[in-house]
C-alpha cells in the first residue's frame, strides 16, 4: 500500500481537496504507475458539476495522462517496470458483443465498471486516510500521484515522447483524431466544420488538416481559440457569437460542410452542427453531453439524408492508436505543444475548472511529477 496526494472530489459543485490518500497494490491483471502528468479534461469538469451523475462519490477524477510503470500484478505480460504509458479509459474485454463486432470503445464490462466507480473486478484500490473507499474514474483516478490501472488501461509509448505530451494522447488526441478518421472517414478535398476549438477541438483541426480537408472552418466564441485553430490547419474562423454564423460557415463551404464536427456538448452547438450540413452530409458529435440534455432537429430536413452520429474515445482500437499517434508527435508530424495554455499542480486544478467554464484558454497540463514529466518551465 501506498500513501500519497490525490485531489479527491467530496461533493458536486464543491472544490476538490488535495488529501493525503492510500492506494493498494495492484491485483492480478493490474499495473501502478507513477503519474508524471495529467490533462485537464472537459469531461472532469462535466463530472464535478454533476452532469454525469450524482453516485460515485467521493471520487479521485483525472483520466488523460501519463507517466512510469513502478509495479505489475500477476499475469502481466504487455508492460513492465520502467515503461513509459498513456493511459487509456477503455480497457476492453475483446469478447462482449461490442467487441466482437470491432467497436471496443464500446465495449460491455468496460462501461459497466466505469458507470460503478471501480476497477474491472467491482472493488476498489482507494481509501481516504480514515480507511473508506474513494471512487475511480474510468479505471485511472490520474489526478493523484499514482494510480492503479488495469493492464490494457496503460498502453506503451515510445520513451522519446515527453510524458507531459503523452498524457494528452489517451483522451484528447484519440478522441479528436477517431473522430476524423474513423467516424467521420475525411477524404481529401472535403470540407470539414469544427464546432468547439478546446483541447480537443484543436486535434479534430489537426487530424482534418492531415487528411487534406479544405476548407477547414473553425467555430468558437473565444478570439483566442480561433487563433489556435488557425495555427493548427483551419483556413478560416467564425466566431459563433455574431448572428449570422451558420449563414457564414455555408458560404465559406458553398453551400454546406461535407462533415460538421461538434466538440461542445450542447443543444444549440449540436443543432448547429446540422444547420451547416450540405443534403446527404453526416454531423459527427464528440462533445460530451450533460445527463437529460435533449436536441430538437426539423424531420422535414432528414429528407435530404442529412446524418447524426455519435463518437465515443475516438471510435477506434486504443491500443492500436494511442501508439501511433504518440510516434506521429515524436516524429514532428502532430504537434502537441500549441493546444497546452497553462501549466499547474495538483492544487491547480479547480482554477483550470474555472478557466475551461470561462472559455479561457485550451488544456491545463498538471505537472505531477516534474522529474519525469519532462514540462517547460512555467
Amino acid at each position: 500500500m501506498k500513501r500519497m496526494r490525490a485531489a479527491v472530489l467530496r461533493d458536486i459543485g464543491q472544490p476538490m481537496t488535495l488529501e493525503e490518500v492510500r492506494l493498494d497494490s495492484p491485483h492480478a491483471g493490474e499495473v501502478l504507475v507513477r503519474v508524471a502528468a495529467a490533462g485537464v479534461c472537459h469531461s472532469d469538469l462535466l463530472f464535478a458539476e454533476g452532469g454525469l451523475g450524482t453516485k460515485r462519490l467521493p471520487i479521485v477524477l483525472g483520466h488523460e495522462g501519463a507517466g512510469v510503470v513502478e509495479a505489475v500484478g500477476e499475469g502481466v505480460t504487455q508492460v513492465a517496470a520502467g515503461d513509459h504509458v498513456s493511459f487509456s479509459i477503455v480497457p476492453f474485454c475483446g469478447v462482449c458483443r461490442a467487441c466482437r463486432n470491432g467497436e471496443v470503445t464500446l465495449c460491455e464490462p468496460s462501461g459497466e465498471y466505469a458507470y460503478r466507480g471501480t476497477m474491472l473486478d467491482g472493488t476498489m484500490r482507494l481509501q481516504s486516510a480514515d480507511g473508506s473507499s474513494l471512487k475511480h474514474f474510468n479505471f485511472v483516478s490520474c489526478f493523484a500521484e499514482y494510480a492503479v490501472v488495469p493492464e490494457a488501461s496503460a498502453i506503451p509509448i515510445p520513451r522519446a515522447l515527453p510524458l507531459w505530451e503523452a498524457a494528452l494522447v489517451g483522451c484528447g488526441v484519440i478522441t479528436g483524431f477517431g473522430a476524423v478518421r474513423n467516424v467521420a472517414k475525411v477524404k481529401p478535398g472535403e470540407s470539414v466544420c469544427v464546432i468547439g476549438c478546446g483541447g480537443v477541438g484543436l486535434q479534430v483541426v489537426a487530424a482534418a488538416q492531415r487528411a487534406g480537408a479544405r476548407p477547414i472552418i473553425a467555430v468558437d466564441r473565444s478570439q483566442e481559440k480561433l487563433d489556435r485553430a488557425l495555427a493548427m490547419g483551419a483556413s478560416d474562423g467564425v466566431d459563433a457569437s455574431r448572428d449570422g454564423a451558420v449563414g457564414r460557415i455555408r458560404e465559406l463551404s458553398g453551400g454546406g460542410v461535407d462533415h460538421a464536427i461538434e466538440v461542445v456538448g450542447i443543444a444549440a452547438t449540436i443543432r448547429q452542427a446540422w444547420d451547416v450540413l450540405r443534403p446527404g452530409a453526416t454531423a459527427v458529435v464528440v462533445g460530451l453531453a450533460p445527463r437529460g440534455l435533449e436536441v430538437s432537429i426539423p424531420a422535414i430536413e432528414l429528407l435530404s439524408a442529412k446524418g447524426l452520429k455519435g463518437c465515443f474515445y475516438g471510435s477506434g482500437n486504443p491500443r492500436a492508436d494511442i501508439p501511433q499517434l504518440a510516434q506521429m508527435v515524436v516524429d514532428g508530424k502532430l504537434p502537441l505543444r500549441e493546444v497546452v495554455s497553462d501549466f499547474t499542480d495538483l492544487q491547480g486544478i479547480d482554477e483550470a475548472f474555472d478557466r475551461m467554464r470561462r472559455g479561457v484558454g485550451a488544456r491545463t497540463i498538471v505537472v505531477i511529477d516534474a522529474a519525469v514529466a519532462g514540462a517547460p518551465a512555467t
